[in-house]
């Protein structure tokens, strides 16, 4: 029901499109690939929806934190581009999850909003996160079974480059896959996307996905509305880490050098004392996360700040959060500039 898995799905449905038009001007070789992959030796594929639907297979993944809004933009894509789609509830297994903890421990974790810590907070969304994983390996590897078709499905990540890169992502997660198609992709480009994919196929489901504030929907909401965005989170705007991230690969910029460039850059916008904070917010995050970036799912590699630590960003994945000399070094640029100023 957000950007990222709809721009996934309208990657499929856009490759179904080409095979379709590949199949109707007779090339032999994607027939045959066509007829393979789905158990069908007349079929021809001529029908983009009804391939797709062959093809692929949705699932909205909801739990009592999901709002009806996102389970409805879900479905009405998958209707549009012909998915097979299932809707399902989780909080069952989420539940028995926390009962095994609650069993050993003694204690039952709690989300902030009912007066739980931060970590109570944090451990209860990953779990969500990390048991639609499980479920999304298992209907890859039953759906088409319990449909009585043959073979299995490969998992298809929806977890963009900006998410990677300040690690606002749950370790072994939903973002974990076989393949990421938007991987490589910022966010900028995916909304950029999914405006270019509704006029061309004229779906007008992606209308609502695309004003829809990004979130991730792991806290409980409020009278029945969300009340948790990606933003808020992650204590910077999408189109500010897009920024940072080619700063930091593309002009090989470390704090000091960012904060420089940017206290240029941004200095009619924000305070010397605001952009110092962004910059030591973004490093600080970059760094605490860094690690993920060894398990990213492959993906194709679009962004050329990608961090995906295993082809593209070959840098150290242990830092020091506390980057010493370089926030000292912005902290003293901070008050040269800010006497030049007065």
């Amino acid at each position: 029901g957000g950007i990222d898995s709809s721009a996934t799905a309208c990657i499929v449905s856009s490759m179904s499109h080409l095979v379709c038009d590949a199949c109707k001007s007779g090339n032999q070789e994607v027939i045959a690939d066509a007829r393979r992959i789905v158990g069908d030796d007349s079929y021809i594929p001529s029908d983009p929806k009804d391939f797709t639907n062959r093809i692929f297979t949705t699932c909205y993944m909801g739990t009592v934190n999901s709002s009806t809004h996102t389970r409805e933009r879900a479905k009405n894509l998958a209707d549009q581009l012909g998915s097979y789609h299932l809707s399902i509830v989780i909080d069952t297994a989420i539940t028995a999850i926390i009962s095994i903890f609650t069993s050993v421990t003694g204690k039952t974790p709690k989300f902030r909003a009912n007066g739980g810590s931060h970590r109570e907070n944090l451990a209860l969304q990953n779990i969500q996160a990390r048991l639609r994983m499980v479920l999304s390996y298992l209907f890859a590897q039953l759906i088409l079974w319990s449909r009585g078709l043959s073979g299995g499905l490969l998992v298809l990540g929806s977890a963009n480059v900006d998410e990677a890169l300040c690690g606002y992502m749950t370790k072994y997660d939903c973002s974990s896959a076989d393949i990421n198609p938007i991987g490589g992709i910022s966010k900028t480009d995916l909304r950029s996307f999914i405006r270019f994919f509704r006029s061309k196929y004229d779906v007008s489901a992606l209308d609502s996905i695309y004003v829809a504030p990004p979130t991730a929907e792991l806290e409980p909401l409020h009278e029945g509305e969300i009340s948790q965005t990606d933003e808020e989170d992650m204590g910077m705007t999408y189109k500010e880490l897009s920024f940072y991230g080619k700063l930091r690969k593309v002009n090989l910029c470390g704090p000091y050098s960012m904060f420089c460039k940017l206290a240029s850059l941004w200095r009619d916008q924000y305070s010397m004392t605001k952009i110092a904070d962004k910059v030591k917010h973004f490093f600080r995050r970059y760094s605490i996360n860094r690690h993920k970036m060894t398990t990213l799912t492959p993906a194709c590699h679009l962004e050329n700040y990608s961090p995906d630590d295993n082809r593209f960003d070959l840098r150290q994945f242990l830092y020091s959060i506390d980057w010493t000399w370089q926030f000292r070094a912005i902290d003293d640029e901070v008050d040269k500039l800010s006497k030049k100023i007065t």
